[in-house]
């Protein structure tokens, strides 16, 4: 994103690398979800998306027939799914080139702005609104009408924002920033004429005060345009319940819900970004450490039936309304950006570790477009798709085309290699090149080509996974975690404070670096109930194939599980006393069992 006026605070920043031509490589189940959603966009109706807002605006809706589920016009929160379905278009222009959606995403904006023309003119509304619908729900917000009267109008304002600047960052469409400078000066000319304690009171409501990420949008339009007002509406956005916990190192979670918080976070380090306040980016830090130390099941989603529960509480609540997939979408977008400010490998752990065995897990195999609203993990689960335009289908719709966006980042002449999905980033300005595959038949190993002047320093993330608890501190023993060979030739490196492999060379001339982590089986257990506990095998949580709808029983114990599972010829699936065991990811229709019965530790 192009910005006028940005400090990003005092601390030093690791960028990704959004102007860089990062693909994803054919033959993996990234590239795969990444096509099915390209074909699912494809035969997406523009003019049905647009439906909504050309009715609630008065002008002709033509021959397009109107959405179902969320989307119907009766609903209170149609428009959203429109908002989200703008930034796929972006999103996957920028991942693939592909013009198509490129022209589809320009006549979006062009099409709306003739709404928000439209809405302007009548009497009532407010000079620059644009939504689905009248602006009658944000009347009811600021009268305290709960939910499901009204359904979180700040929430749906701000995906059609979002859309219209990922248009503008992706697309380079000026018109989209245009529009969105209209929309937040209608926002601030609201919300700036309300008090604090009614403003606290909106924002502390279930849902019906839902506002998204309404705060980095609004940080984002003061660094684009420099206008006061909307790094001051930022602030407008502050939610006591939550911050003046995470500002007292609190966890208060326990009944909030999950998705209408989380993305507040990501508002708390845009203004950080934008303004330097230190006591946001401090907020959002200890909001993640508080969630992914004690409030996420091994696949690394979060809440059940949508809300957080107390630390720790995971093995008593394994249902079928676990992790919801729009939780995770945040939870990731929260770590890349906590990441840009201090590399560490932990940060990267967490992200692989929700991109592969969540949301790479949720998406239909088929181009439905769908992805699981909840991922469930009750015994004998099922994925289930609910094909009605809800929250976790429009972030589904963006989610598998931001894979390329946590691989590569960098610093400078220091480039960081996070995720080992194969990929290729050419970035010709900078004379970077890199080039990332599998090696054939062996999901451990990786190989790396590197070459270009604008790198110095290669840094290559080591995995927690394959460290050993019989490693010694600084892996003094390395073969037993990791193997890494430079040229054909293997090398002793060890890695940094931050856990990333170092390598400072002269790449003016390609070096080629195969990398093996060690692949080893571990039990995780529940916190709360030690005995229900899931099994990981490297990066990937697995799931046992069964229609048994207990919790079974794992005829292993940490000792005897590596001699117990015997391997298929792919390398990633097993067979144990009977039953398949396949990474959670490559679950289709069959019923699964992450969590079962582990027996003593030892």
């Amino acid at each position: 994103m192009k910005t006028i006026c940005s400090g990003r605070g005092s601390m030093p920043y690791v960028q990704g690398c959004d102007d860089a031509a990062v693909r994803l490589l054919p033959g993996t189940p990234f590239y795969d979800a990444q096509e099915r959603m390209k074909e699912y966009l494809l035969s997406v109706e523009d003019d049905r998306m647009l439906y909504n807002f050309r009715r609630a605006s008065g002008l002709d809706t033509g021959d397009a027939e109107p959405l179902d589920g969320w989307e119907t016009w009766e609903s209170q929160i149609r428009g959203h799914t429109t908002g989200h379905y703008m930034s796929a278009l972006a999103l996957c222009y920028h991942a693939t080139g592909d013009v198509r959606f490129k022209e589809k995403a320009v006549y979006m904006v062009e099409s709306l702005r003739k709404c928000q023309e439209a809405f302007s003119r009548m009497e009532g509304v407010g000079e620059g609104f644009l939504s689905g619908y009248l602006p009658n729900q944000f009347d009811q917000l600021e009268e305290y009408v709960e939910y499901p009267a009204i359904w979180a109008p700040y929430y749906t304002l701000h995906k059609i924002f979002a859309g219209l600047l990922d248009c503008y960052t992706y697309i380079g469409e000026p018109e989209a920033l245009a529009m969105s400078e209209r929309l937040g000066l209608w926002v601030w000319r609201r919300l700036s004429k309300l008090p604090y304690q009614k403003r606290t009171k909106m924002w502390g409501m279930y849902i019906a005060g839902e506002f998204g990420a309404m705060n980095v949008i609004m940080a984002q339009l003061y660094m684009l345009t420099g206008r006061e007002e909307f790094i001051d509406c930022a602030k407008l956005f502050d939610n006591k319940k939550l911050n003046y916990p995470l500002e007292q190192k609190q966890d208060k979670l326990d009944g909030m819900h999950a998705n209408q918080h989380i993305p507040q976070m990501l508002g708390a380090l845009e203004i950080y970004k934008a303004a330097g306040e230190k006591r946001y980016y401090d907020m959002a830090k200890f909001f993640w450490q508080t969630v992914t130390d004690g409030h996420v099941y091994a696949p690394g989603g979060c809440g059940e039936s949508e809300k957080f529960f107390a630390k720790d509480r995971i093995g008593d609540l394994l249902t079928e309304k676990t992790q919801e997939t729009c939780a995770s979408y945040n939870m990731l977008k929260l770590t890349r950006e906590l990441f840009g400010y201090e590399p560490k490998s932990r940060y990267m752990d967490y992200y692989e570790r929700t991109v592969l065995n969540h949301i790479l897990a949720s998406q239909d195999k088929r181009p439905t477009g769908e992805s699981t609203y909840f991922f469930p993990l009750e015994p004998g689960a099922r994925r289930e798709f609910l094909r009605e335009n809800s929250c976790c289908h429009g972030t589904g719709m963006e989610s598998h085309f931001k894979y390329r966006e946590g691989i590569y980042s960098y610093r400078e002449d220091e480039f960081y290699v996070n995720l080992f999905i194969p990929s290729v980033l050419d970035w010709d300005d900078r004379d970077v090149h890199i080039r990332q595959e599998a090696v054939s038949g062996r999901p451990e190993r990786t190989r790396l080509s590197v070459k270009g002047s604008g790198i110095r320093t290669l840094k290559v993330r080591l995995p927690q996974w394959a460290v050993s608890k019989n490693d010694t501190e600084g892996c003094d023993l390395p073969g037993r975690s990791f193997v890494i060979e430079e040229n054909g030739t293997e090398i002793a490196v060890w890695p940094d404070e931050d856990g990333y492999l170092t390598f400072d060379r002269d790449f003016s001339e390609e070096i080629v670096y195969e990398a093996e982590f060690a692949f080893r089986f571990r039990i995780i257990r529940s916190a709360d109930i030690r005995e229900r506990a899931a099994v990981a095998y490297g990066p990937y949580i697995m799931a046992a194939l069964s229609e048994e709808k207990g919790f079974l029983d794992f005829p292993f114990t940490e000792e005897d599980i590596e001699e117990k599972m015997i391997p298929s010829g792919d390398g990633l699936t097993f067979t144990c006393e009977g039953i398949r065991w396949i990474p959670l990811c490559m679950v289709d229709e069959e019923a699964y069992h992450v969590y079962g019965i582990a027996g003593d530790e030892r």
